[in-house]
């Protein structure tokens, strides 16, 4: 078992050093469902497509739900740098005898960023969110097979702070996983987000030449893995990804147990480093999970700081 920890180890750090990468998805719609979800995920370097089952999983992999146990209402926070916001909220539950469902609701946005006319004179400050609520199933075929499917409603709102300006957007969109368990140390995972995710509007109302506009979001695939080491207290894991638009992404994660109620971490997203920590805890009957993730400056925009706190409630 030790060699194929040590294999796995190697595989992961060849693809990373591997001159596999390719243009962004930078510059298209949707960039706020791919920039992770949960301070667990992000640590890890935003790798979650196998992880274990939790609040994020109808962000990462729906099919995980088919492996909730209980349920579970998790709660995300991020301070991001310049004055961004990203927050989180689902419910997540077992529908017996093998089924999982959650429902959630991802938030970004800013409201006070400068705007400015078409010959550069400050026009007052603008307001700009987006969101998305996730409705997610998933149903086990086999005691270790499962598959799910998330479906997404995308909406997007710009404000000026006046009645001229007032921009809104919305779409669909589907998420489509499995997940594997190989054995109790071994889980492969796919998953193919964003299909025919979208933002349609119609600007009649605000442009002279007004029209309907349609940005569509970059298509997502990803395979990822979760292993436990054979010296136990030490869990990687790995995704792939890679998009429609020739981007390809590593995202690899490292998390060390102490007990049963103390784990640290530490990830890389792309590249860029991260890292956290959590720990488990009972609030009256119920158990709950706090993680902090941290995320350093990457072009000199600052750090970020990421809470989350999930309830299970068996």
């Amino acid at each position: 078992m030790k060699r194929i920890t040590v294999l796995f180890l190697f595989i992961v750090l060849i693809l990373i050093n591997s001159n596999l990468f390719a243009a962004g998805n930078g510059g298209y719609a949707g960039a706020y469902l791919r920039m992770g979800l949960g301070a667990r995920s992000i640590a890890l370097g935003n790798a979650g497509t196998a992880d274990l089952p939790n609040g994020c999983s109808l962000y990462y992999n729906p099919a995980l739900l088919g492996f909730v146990d209980g349920k579970i209402v998790s709660l995300s926070y991020s301070f991001l740098s310049l004055d961004r916001r990203f927050q989180f909220i689902s419910y997540s539950m077992k529908v017996p005898p093998g089924a999982g469902f959650a429902v959630g609701w991802i938030e970004s946005g800013d409201d006070d960023f400068d705007g400015y006319n078409s010959i550069g004179q400050e026009s007052g400050t603008i307001s700009h969110s987006a969101s998305a609520i996730y409705f997610s199933f998933s149903r086990k075929f086999h005691p270790k097979f499962s598959i799910g499917v998330s479906i997404k409603i995308l909406l997007e709102y710009i404000n000026d702070g006046t009645d001229e300006f007032d921009y809104s957007s919305k779409g669909v969109g589907f998420d489509f996983g499995a997940v594997y368990h190989f054995n109790d140390q071994l889980t492969f995972a796919a998953v193919l987000r964003e299909i025919g995710s979208k933002f349609k509007a119609n600007t009649d109302k605000i442009f002279q030449q007004g029209g309907t506009t349609i940005d569509r979001f970059p298509k997502i695939y990803r395979i990822g893995a979760r292993y436990i080491t054979p010296y136990e207290w030490l869990r990687v894991l790995y995704d792939f990804e890679w998009s429609d638009k020739e981007a390809y992404k590593h995202h690899i994660g490292l998390e060390a147990v102490r007990g049963q109620n103390l784990a640290l971490r530490l990830g890389l997203n792309e590249g860029n480093f991260a890292a956290g920590a959590g720990m488990d805890f009972k609030i009256y009957k119920f158990n709950t999970h706090l993680d902090y993730a941290f995320m350093p400056s990457i072009i000199d925009e600052g750090s970020s700081h990421i809470f989350s706190w999930q309830f299970f409630i068996n």
